[in-house]
């Protein structure tokens, strides 16, 4: 029985002094990130990966390296992005207009249940498509006016003239901008660009006592250099409330003695990606050139609904 027992005690003991090599040793493992893989069988015969040694430089293990990059996704913002926003601009019109060799000019002011009665279309869409900190951004409104009558506003013009116009108006905004660093929840942009106004007008001038009408028309483009400032607001910690201000300036002289906007308003985000808006919007331009004047101020409540990537 004795002899047994040290038989047991000298095949632990083999099995001990041969396996205690094929286990990592503590000291020589600096830290977690050393470690490639550990494979073990039932005697233990595989030892660890020859490559340990290289990849355990004792640099410290970042134990959030493998999630740096899903967070960053996360929390980066989009460097490519655009938005879109058909609205309605329930607009009032006022101003004067004119065009002819003596230079007569005529005024008129609808409000916008007057304007709805010579209205024959209206188109409006605004939008931006943005890379990082540059963004190209485009407002471009159409409207269609016919048959509504002006009074002379030339005290050098037979006080008994009279007229109705026809006048089909495009306006186009077009600018670049630039976003300057901000918070979360407040942007703002500087911008420079051209408005552009295509207009095509058609008149008939009337001779009230005796009843003589004359028809002309003409058509006229000018563009004017602008400049202005946006800013957008978020109102709430849920991002679902949205406001912005925004005021340009431009002419210069240039075309126009000058051209202006202003334009506010807020917005509810119905989804992500999908804004509804209520603003106003107000743009006048000063142009009286070449013998072509068009004075006009135009301003009214803003509807929209659009679409965010």
């Amino acid at each position: 029985m004795k002899n047994i027992l040290v038989l047991v005690l000298l095949v632990a003991f083999s099995f001990s002094a041969v396996g205690k090599d094929k286990y990592p040793k503590l000291a020589e493992i600096k830290d977690l990130a050393g470690i490639n893989k550990i494979e073990l069988n039932s005697t233990f015969t595989k030892s660890i990966d020859q490559n340990l040694e290289k990849l355990n430089s004792g640099n410290d293990l970042n134990p959030l390296a493998l999630n740096n990059n899903a967070d960053k996704n996360a929390t980066t913002p989009k460097r490519f992005n655009f938005s879109i926003m058909p609205y309605a601009w329930f607009t009032a019109v006022g101003g004067t207009v004119g065009y002819d060799s003596v230079g007569n000019k005529y005024g008129f002011n609808e409000s916008f249940s007057d304007a709805v009665k010579y209205l024959k279309m209206a188109a409006a869409a605004s939008g931006k498509i943005k890379y990082d900190r540059v963004s190209f951004v485009f407002d471009i409104a159409y409207f269609n006016l016919k048959g509504f009558g002006t009074e002379v506003k030339n005290e050098n013009a037979p006080d008994y003239y009279s007229a109705n116009w026809t006048v089909k108006q495009t306006l186009y905004d077009l600018f670049l901008a630039y976003l300057f660093p901000g918070t979360k929840k407040t942007m703002v942009d500087i911008y420079g660009g051209g408005r552009l106004f295509v207009l095509n007008t058609a008149t008939t001038l009337i001779d009230n006592p005796n009843g003589n009408q004359r028809m002309s028309a003409y058509d006229n483009s000018f563009l004017d250099p602008v400049i202005g400032v946006n800013a957008e607001y978020v109102l709430d910690s849920k991002y679902k409330w949205i406001a912005w201000t925004k005021g340009d300036i431009g002419g210069f002289g240039v075309n126009s003695q000058m051209t202006w906007q202003l334009n506010a308003g807020a917005g509810y985000m119905l989804a992500p990606e999908v804004p509804l808006t209520l603003g106003f919007k107000y743009v006048g331009v000063n142009h009286d050139k070449n013998r072509f004047n068009w004075t006009v101020n135009e301003y009214g409540f803003t509807l929209g609904i659009g679409y965010r990537y």
